[in-house]
């Protein structure tokens, strides 16, 4: 080969190289992808296919079903009930965005007489009361209430920050005649964050540890350093006086911006 072609040799292979440089930029990116957490793939750090390692998602194998504690209907007045259960959720930071459950009533008779369903939330680490429906009947009595979920246990990595948080309940006081029973308390955010809009659910419990009644309230939201009065009212009056009260706030951790 003469000089002049072993000249033209080496611009082709050097433009050749350059092209393939360019090619490897463009195309590079779409056949090696990245690991991501929607690829239906276990790549990266993932433990299980789109969970575990650096993903939000909790792989089903490294999470605890939630337990539940009880399931009570509570009376508001002679036909209707407040439906409760009271749940616990042992994976310290995994909290489930949304789950579909229902509640079942059985008469006196051991008949079913209704089932109402609804969907929430659970935060991590903690027991939490579900506060399902309000349940309307003729029935004279009801026997027992199940409780159960629907749907899938979907995890994501969410730690219970609020345990956390100077967030406190106080001045609590209860009242009852035979027409009506009240409890007041009020609730304080201490801390730097400012609390979503959230429900409160107050169970009463007998001298045994069992559930004899319970309410829920609705807040707006509580801001930074501030408080708020909670009032639960029932339009009977209670057959027994409570020896002792559960308050909980039913804060989504998934509206939390921190």
């Amino acid at each position: 080969m003469t000089w002049a072609g072993k000249r033209r040799l080496k611009y082709f292979l050097f433009l050749l190289l350059i092209l393939l440089i360019i090619l490897l930029i463009i195309f590079y990116p779409l056949i090696f992808k990245s690991p991501t957490c929607s690829d239906n793939k276990q790549n990266g750090e993932e433990t299980g296919i789109d969970c575990g390692g650096s993903c939000s998602l909790i792989c089903e194998t490294d999470t605890k079903d939630p337990v539940i504690i009880w399931s009570r209907a509570f009376p508001i007045n002679d036909s209707s009930y407040n439906l409760v259960a009271l749940v616990e959720n042992q994976n310290t930071d995994g909290a489930i965005k949304n789950i579909s459950y229902q509640f079942k009533i059985y008469n006196s008779n051991n008949s079913l007489i209704g089932v109402e369903t609804g969907e929430t939330f659970l935060p991590a680490n903690g027991r939490y009361a579900i506060f399902g429906p309000r349940f309307d009947t003729t029935e004279l009595s009801i026997r027992s209430v199940t409780f159960e979920f629907t749907s899938d246990f979907v995890f994501y990595k969410k730690e219970n920050y609020l345990d956390s948080l100077p967030i406190s309940i106080n001045d609590i006081v209860f009242d009852t005649d035979k027409d009506s029973s009240k409890l007041s308390a009020v609730m304080k955010n201490d801390s730097i964050y400012d609390l979503p809009s959230f429900d409160i659910i107050a169970i009463f419990y007998d001298e045994d540890g069992n559930a004899i009644n319970a309410s829920r309230t609705y807040k707006n939201k509580l801001v930074s350093d501030s408080e708020t009065d909670l009032i639960f009212t029932w339009p009977i009056g209670f057959t027994e006086t409570p020896n002792s009260y559960d308050i909980l706030p039913m804060i989504n951790p998934f509206d939390l911006d921190f």
